[in-house]
C-alpha cells in the first residue's frame, strides 16, 4: 500500500493536471451516456431508451448537487476525505453496469418488462447521482485554481473527452453478445465514472495553491447577480435540451449517433482554441462576459431558424448542442472563477449553478421527448421554436446582460483583485512563501507589469490606476464607468489626471505608451 501512495504521489508530482483531468473523465462519462454510442444495441430504433436515460440520470445530478448545498459545511468535509469520490465514481459504474446487463441479449428476457424498467430508470439514478458527487469535487479543485489555469485545465478536459469517445467509435466492433453494444463500448461506460472518481481522488498528492484560504459557506455572501445568473442557466438549459431532444425523437439512432461524431470533432477544435487563448493570449483579451453574449447570440439565431430549414433541421439541432457544450464549459469556468475570487465554498457555488444547469437539462429532454410535439401541433413549429428563441435572448440581455456577468465580480475588499486582474496572471505563477500574507503572488503578463510600472514611474493613485487600465483597454469612458461602477463624470476626471502625470493628449497617445512599455518587458 505505501509502495502504491508513494507511486501515486510521484506521478501527481511529474503530472499536477492530472487529478484536474477528472473533469474530462466526468464529461466524458456523461457525453458517451448521452449520444447512445457505448450501449445502445442494435433493438433500438428511436431514441426512447436514451431520452430516459438522460432525463433519469440528469434530474438526479442535479438533485444531489442541489441537495449538497443544504448541508454544506458537512458536505464539504466529506468531499475532502480520501475516498470520497472514488465512492461517488464506483456507484456511477455501478449504475452504468446496470444499464448495460438489463438491456437486450442479457436479462431483458429473465424478467418482467415493469421490473426492467425500473431497474433501468434505477440504475440511470445511481449514474447521475455518483456523477454529482464527483462534481461537487471537482468543483472544490478547480475553484482552488487561478482563472488561467482553470481556463487551461478546462481544456485539457475536452481532449480526455474526446479521446474517450474516439476510443469506444474507432475500437472493433465485436461484441460479446451479436447484436449488443461492442465490448470497448461496455468497457468504457462502465469504467469511466470509476475513473473520474480515482482521478478526483488523486488530489490528496497535489498541493492546492489556496488550500489553506477560508471560504464562506453563507449563500448571502453571493451577489444577486449570481442567482440571475441561475436562472438564465436553468432556463437556457432546458431550451436547449427540449430542441435537440425533439430531434432525437424523430430521427433514427444512427443519425443520433453520427451527429455526436460530428459535435465532438468540433468541440476539439474548440479544446484546442481554448487551450492557446489560456496560453498565448494577454488578459485584456479573455472577456468571459463577451463570449457569454456571443453564445446566448448564436443560440437565439439557430433556434429561431430551426423551423425555417427543413432539410437541415437535425445538422442544426446538433449546432444548439454544441452551443450548449459551449455554455456549460463557460459555466463551468465562471463557476470556478466566482470561488476563486469571492471565497465562497465550491459547494454552494457548484452546487447551485452546476446543480441547475443539470436539472434544466433533465427537465429540457423530459418536455422535448414528451410535450414540444404537442405544442408544435397546438400552436405551429414556427411559432413555439420563436417563442423559445426570444427566451433565451430576454434571458441573455435581460435578466443577466454582459452588465451583469461584471457585476458579479465586484470585489468585496477594497484591494481585492477584480476578474480582469487575475485573468492577467501568468500560467508560471508563482506561489507565495508560507507566512507571507494570504494571497498568492503571481507573476504577472506584461501588460500587467507594464501598467504597474506606469503607475510606479508616474505616482498614479490607485483609481487612476484603474481608469489607465481601462483606457489602455481601448475602453471608452462609459464601459470604464460601468466596469469600475464609478459615475462617467469621475471616470473623466481621472481620465484628465492620468493625460496629465504621462503627459499625453489622447487615448491614442496613452495606448502607445503602454504599448511602449509593454514591449519593453
Amino acid at each position: 500500500m505505501a509502495a502504491t501512495n508513494t507511486f501515486l504521489a510521484k506521478l501527481v508530482r511529474a503530472w499536477p493536471a492530472l487529478p484536474y483531468m477528472a473533469l474530462g473523465a466526468l464529461l466524458a462519462s456523461v457525453y458517451i451516456a448521452s449520444s447512445g454510442t457505448a450501449w445502445l444495441s442494435d433493438t433500438e430504433m428511436n431514441g426512447g431508451n436514451l431520452s430516459t436515460l438522460i432525463i433519469a440520470s440528469s434530474l438526479a445530478f442535479g438533485a444531489v448537487m442541489l441537495a449538497g448545498t443544504f448541508a454544506a459545511p458537512r458536505v464539504r468535509v466529506g468531499l475532502e476525505k480520501p475516498f470520497a469520490a472514488l465512492w461517488g465514481g464506483a456507484m456511477s459504474s455501478a449504475g452504468s453496469l446496470l444499464v448495460i446487463l438489463i438491456g437486450p441479449y442479457y436479462f431483458y428476457y429473465l424478467l418482467p418488462g415493469w421490473a426492467i424498467m425500473t431497474l433501468f430508470i434505477f440504475g440511470a439514478v445511481l449514474f447521475g447521482a455518483g456523477l454529482g458527487v464527483v462534481a461537487l469535487r471537482c468543483g472544490q479543485l478547480f475553484g482552488a485554481l487561478p482563472p488561467r489555469q482553470v481556463i487551461l485545465y478546462v481544456a485539457y478536459s475536452q481532449f480526455v473527452v474526446g479521446a474517450s469517445f474516439f476510443i469506444v467509435v474507432g475500437s472493433p466492433a465485436w461484441a460479446p453478445v451479436s447484436g449488443g453494444p461492442s465490448l470497448a463500448g461496455i468497457l468504457v461506460f462502465v469504467l469511466l465514472p470509476a475513473a473520474a472518481g480515482f482521478l478526483a481522488m488523486l488530489s490528496r498528492y497535489n498541493e492546492q495553491p489556496t488550500q489553506g484560504l477560508e471560504r464562506s459557506l453563507s449563500r448571502a455572501s453571493l451577489p444577486k447577480s449570481f442567482w440571475k445568473l441561475l436562472a438564465v442557466v436553468f432556463v437556457f438549459s432546458c431550451i436547449v435540451s427540449s430542441v435537440y431532444a425533439s430531434s432525437v425523437a424523430i430521427s433514427s439512432i444512427d443519425t443520433t449517433l453520427n451527429g455526436s461524431r460530428l459535435v465532438m470533432l468540433v468541440r476539439m477544435v474548440l479544446a484546442l482554441a481554448l487551450a492557446v487563448v489560456a496560453v498565448g493570449t494577454e488578459g485584456d483579451r479573455l472577456n468571459f462576459g463577451k463570449l457569454y453574449s456571443v453564445v446566448m447570440v448564436v443560440s437565439v439565431a439557430l433556434v429561431a431558424c430551426l423551423p425555417l430549414v427543413t432539410v437541415l433541421h437535425t445538422v442544426l439541432s446538433q449546432i444548439v448542442s454544441l452551443a450548449s457544450v459551449v455554455f456549460e464549459l463557460f459555466l463551468w469556468c465562471t463557476l470556478a472563477f466566482i470561488v476563486f475570487q469571492r471565497r465562497v465554498s465550491a459547494v454552494i457555488v457548484f452546487g447551485y449553478g452546476y446543480g441547475a444547469y443539470q436539472l434544466g437539462n433533465g427537465i429540457g429532454w423530459l418536455s422535448g421527448a414528451q410535450a414540444l410535439g404537442s405544442l408544435f401541433g397546438a400552436v405551429g413549429e414556427a411559432f413555439a421554436y420563436m417563442i423559445m428563441a426570444l427566451i433565451v435572448l430576454a434571458c441573455a440581455f435581460v435578466i443577466f446582460s454582459e452588465r451583469e456577468f461584471d457585476r458579479l465580480f465586484i470585489p468585496q475588499v477594497e484591494g481585492a483583485p477584480t476578474l480582469d486582474e487575475l485573468l492577467m496572471q501568468d500560467l508560471t505563477a508563482e506561489r507565495a512563501e508560507e507566512g507571507e500574507g494570504d494571497e498568492p503572488a503571481v507573476k504577472k503578463g506584461r501588460f500587467g507589469v507594464a501598467i504597474e510600472e506606469l503607475t510606479e514611474t508616474y505616482q498614479l493613485s490607485p483609481r487612476e490606476t484603474d481608469v489607465l487600465r481601462c483606457l489602455a483597454m481601448g475602453y471608452n469612458s462609459s464601459t470604464t464607468a460601468s466596469k469600475l461602477h464609478i459615475s462617467w463624470n469621475t471616470v473623466r476626471t481621472h481620465t484628465r489626471n492620468v493625460y496629465g502625470k504621462l503627459g499625453v493628449h489622447s487615448q491614442q497617445e496613452l495606448i502607445a505608451l503602454v504599448d511602449e512599455a509593454t514591449a519593453g518587458e
